[in-house]
């Protein structure tokens, strides 16, 4: 590595270290709650003084037993197809002992998620991994997320960096910029991408159901999404205009200041992404993972994306528990582990704040129809 590129690295670094200061102060107030672990005979006993929820698991030659209990609440399940071994073994990765008893009623079943993403990953360019190990070396080789705004960047760049073993550098953005439109590609450089060779750089590229991604941009908008008609909170995503009754009128929205103008925040989420399968087409290395298998399948998703640019997967695995944002600024109310358990993994909620209209739209959408189908979305239940 050249001094020029170390310098690079170093200043990247440095600028990044906002950014894990406010995950490392709480991982350490976590570590400040009392914890009690057994362990004897095959059983795992998980609780924390002062809560009611308890975390316990039973192993035996015949699978999983395992509960939820929360006061007089249990969820019991010796099938791997329901829904407590699953969501558990997510909570056992994550390190998270306890759950206030609100959340634990909430927890989706396995029944709900499949039916809306599968029971399988969904990951594109799969094909590109034995290229791009043999075009870059090694210790050249820098590897990050891109993607539109929630659609999980941070939490990829987080389960990289706490779980992958390369030689190269993991980034927490792709050097022309996580959010940027993907034709971006070798031709614009990011406030701190200066340096980083975009040939040699393997983006993951991520992705969300279009439906949940729209009601993500409602709540946190980081500022980027302007609408060019009055706006109706209550009814955001705002496809139709809820003002105009006699005909079904769009309501106009940019993600950009210096952005094009969409139809809707649907059309502008099918513009992004129309753009990236362009350039996926042209075969450079990357991969293309949905959000939802990175927060139901996290240990084998992580373990693909690593391998595939060269890394080991670490021996003990950690989910990010809490938000991979941050709860400060821009970031504040993201959702943590459980709560996005609970929003992704739940079909009634994946149309809150739509009407009917809205609905009708977004069903017509043949551009969401192709990105849905490709990537394996089902339809909502209306």
């Amino acid at each position: 590595m050249t001094m020029e590129r170390k310098n690079n690295t170093t200043q990247r670094r440095r600028r990044r270290l906002d950014i894990d200061i406010d995950v490392r102060n709480r991982k350490i107030a976590a570590r400040r709650t009392p914890t009690v672990l057994f362990l004897s005979c095959g059983t795992i006993l998980l609780f924390t003084v002062g809560y009611t929820v308890r975390l316990i698991y039973y192993r035996s030659s015949s699978g999983f037993n395992e509960q939820i209990s929360s006061g007089n609440k249990q969820i019991e399940s010796s099938n791997p197809q329901n829904t407590s071994e699953q969501i558990l073994r997510i909570l056992a990765a994550a390190k998270i002992t306890n759950i206030n008893d609100e959340y634990a009623k909430k927890l989706p079943t396995w029944e709900d998620i499949t039916s809306m993403y599968g029971d399988k990953p969904v990951i594109h360019g799969l094909e590109t991994c034995d290229q791009y190990r043999k075009m870059v070396k090694p210790t050249d080789r820098t590897i990050g997320p891109a993607g539109l705004f929630n659609t999980g960047t941070n939490l990829m760049w987080k389960m990289l960096t706490n779980n992958c073993n390369i030689y190269g550098e993991i980034l927490w953005q792709a050097p022309w910029g996580k959010h940027a439109l993907p034709s971006n590609r070798l031709k614009r450089v990011a406030w701190d991408g200066e340096g980083v060779n975009q040939t040699e750089f393997f983006p993951f590229t991520m992705i969300k159901d279009p439906f949940t991604w729209m009601s993500s941009q409602c709540r946190h908008g980081y500022g980027v999404t302007f609408w060019n008609s009055e706006y109706d909170e209550e009814h955001c995503p705002h496809l139709i205009r809820e003002n105009v009754r006699d005909h079904d009128e769009t309501a106009p929205v940019k993600l950009f200041s210096g952005g094009k103008f969409h139809d809707t925040l649907l059309d502008a989420y099918n513009y992004w992404y129309g753009e990236w399968e362009a350039e996926r087409m042209k075969k450079y290395p990357h991969l293309a993972i949905r959000y939802e298998d990175l927060l139901f399948h996290g240990e084998e998703v992580s373990r693909i994306a690593c391998e595939c640019v060269g890394g080991n997967l670490t021996a003990d695995f950690k989910f990010e528990s809490d938000s991979a944002k941050g709860s400060e600024g821009l970031h504040e109310g993201a959702s943590g582990l459980v709560k996005a358990l609970i929003q992704y993994g739940n079909p009634t909620t994946r149309l809150s704040g739509f009407t009917a209209r809205d609905l009708s739209y977004a069903r017509k959408n043949n551009a969401t129809a192709k990105l849905m189908k490709e990537y394996a979305y089902s339809d909502p239940v209306l």
